[in-house]
């Protein structure tokens, strides 16, 4: 299975599931492409790779600047390519997981919803399967925000993702890969 696994980190809570996902991927010994949208903005050919990860931190309910802009460029590059057909039918064997990292202070998991359900749209207008959708709470690393840290809807989300959310998050994609496998299969 060829892997792409995309993230935008604003402070490094994303980053350290992007770095998880790419562990576990090669542990299967599948090929991954790991790609920062922050530090590489190119448009890349989402059709080229059978799973694609896809990351970022959630700010007001949304994905971070850099990954905006980069879902923008690359919608704008599938809309000039004829990329975007009318029913978006769904390819074979082409699939998204969808994932953010939120501390979710005033409502919760309900912050990090919509921020997933716009990532996915990029994939969906392709045709491309969103096969699971994750929201791994994240703590807050600027100082003057750290009081949210423990007095949001989440509890107490001080040093998160913590070893446990990761581990979770390498479970979770080794999980998916192998629920994915049989699509690969000759029938």
């Amino acid at each position: 299975m060829n892997i792409l696994n995309l993230y935008a980190s604003l402070n490094g809570q994303t980053e350290k599931v992007a770095v998880e996902i790419e562990k576990a991927v090669t542990e299967g010994g599948h090929a991954v492409t790991t790609v920062n949208v922050k530090k590489n903005g190119a448009v890349i050919d989402l059709l080229a790779y059978d799973l694609t990860f896809i990351g970022s931190g959630v700010y007001t309910w949304l994905p971070g600047k850099a990954m905006l802009s980069w879902i923008e460029n690359q919608m704008s590059y599938a809309r000039q390519n004829d990329l975007i057909l009318p029913g978006s039918p769904m390819i074979h064997g082409k699939f998204a997981c969808v994932y953010c990292t939120y501390a979710g202070p005033h409502t919760g998991v309900d912050e990090a919803v919509p921020a997933i359900k716009y990532m996915g749209q990029l994939f969906a207008h392709h045709g491309i399967t969103v096969a699971d959708e994750w929201s791994i709470p994240g703590a807050f690393v600027p100082e003057k925000m750290w009081h949210y840290n423990t007095s949001g809807r989440l509890g107490n989300i001080e040093g998160r993702p913590n070893s446990e959310d990761l581990r979770q998050v390498r479970e979770k994609t080794k999980g998916l890969i192998s629920s994915l496998l049989p699509s690969f299969e000759e029938v």
